[in-house]
């Protein structure tokens, strides 16, 4: 087997504590210089269990491979992926990854900053190491390794931190996503989308601040947001549209096809997309139409991607506003949602 730790994340060490319905997660863990003596003390004196060293696993595949947070050293904690290859790591890794991003809202990692994402260890490593430890372990063949330590032990010391709960749904999702590839090609394509467009908002933030906000911004403001960011709208979209022909299971769409893929979604995943609608909340702002349907929807896009993408927009004769970038978006995950998320639609707060 091989070990991989993902960068970029920092995993509470600790499991969340439940009262009924209601789970409280703790975030505290090592700090560089302390004891592990003097953190249980600290862990004591807030009336908080100890954490256990090791690994808690949250996915397992195959029977041997896993994604497990790997406690070690004076308490700190690291996402942990083991499995037979690196192609195979970094399916689950960047599945994972995708799947924080687009249900959880955690912002996009660039895989290019510091030592990459995966790093890989040329062993399995101990509870009893510290980050400094855990670094040396970097496979030294690695372009990661040869950044320097200093370098990779930032790497593995730094980065969003992650709860158990966001971990336990998180890999529920991935499982599910693993067995069918082309919904988790459809995840990492919205990822990416929202790292090149950022459109992932809470309920509250859309009403009080974006939906107001949008409405009172002048014609001139809007043809400005447009004009700087017209190449990045298009990809954004474009990438999300490609989400969107992998859920259907079709690399081309033409609009007779739609309703026969969206009836042959709905027999495969008992989703009704063939008769619910899709509430609009971005076009809005342009169209003023609020309710879909989903084929409807689906066709008014193709033929925005059929310019963008296959005929190069030029001119441009179609305008992809962000408005579209930001709905095309919400219309892949909450299909995505539909389809993955075993107690239904997933709310973000």
């Amino acid at each position: 087997m091989r070990y991989f730790v993902a960068s970029g994340y920092i995993p509470s060490p600790h499991p969340p504590r439940r009262a009924g319905n209601v789970v409280t997660e703790h975030h505290f863990g090592g700090r560089s210089g302390q004891t592990r003596r003097s953190i249980v003390k600290v862990f004591q004196q807030e009336g908080l269990s100890v954490p256990g060293l090791g690994e808690t696993v949250f996915l397992r595949l195959n029977g041997t491979e896993r994604i497990s947070v790997f406690v070690y050293g004076p308490y700190s904690a690291s996402i942990l992926i083991v499995t037979t290859s690196q192609r195979r790591a970094y399916l689950l890794g960047l599945g994972l990854r995708a799947v924080l991003t687009c249900f959880f809202g955690l912002p996009p990692l660039d895989t290019y900053e510091s030592c990459g994402f995966l790093l890989e260890l040329s062993r399995r490593p101990s509870p009893e190491m510290d980050v400094g430890d855990l670094a040396r372990l970097v496979s030294s063949s690695t372009a990661a390794a040869r950044g320097g330590a200093q370098a990779l032990r930032q790497a593995l010391d730094s980065g969003t931190g992650l709860s158990h709960e966001q971990l336990r749904i998180g890999c529920g999702i991935l499982a599910k996503a693993v067995s069918h590839p082309r919904l988790l090609d459809a995840l990492m394509h919205l990822e990416y989308s929202r790292s090149l467009v950022w459109g992932f908002m809470v309920g509250s933030f859309y009403e009080s601040h974006y939906r107001r906000e949008r409405k009172t911004m002048a014609r001139y403001d809007l043809e400005r947001i447009y004009l700087e960011s017209r190449l990045r709208f298009d990809s954004a979209f474009v990438a999300t549209f490609r989400g969107l022909e992998c859920v259907l299971g079709k690399p081309t769409l033409s609009n007779r096809k739609i309703p026969v893929l969206l009836a042959n979604l709905d027999r495969e995943f008992a989703t009704s997309f063939s008769s619910k609608r899709h509430r609009a909340w971005h076009e809005v702002f342009s169209s003023r139409r609020k309710w879909w349907r989903y084929g409807d929807l689906i066709a008014h896009y193709l033929k925005l991607r059929n310019s963008v993408s296959a005929h190069g927009n030029p001119a441009p004769p179609y305008i992809v506003t962000e408005d579209q970038v930001l709905e095309v978006q919400l219309l892949l995950e909450q299909m995505l949602e539909a389809i993955l998320l075993p107690e239904g639609r997933h709310e973000k707060s």
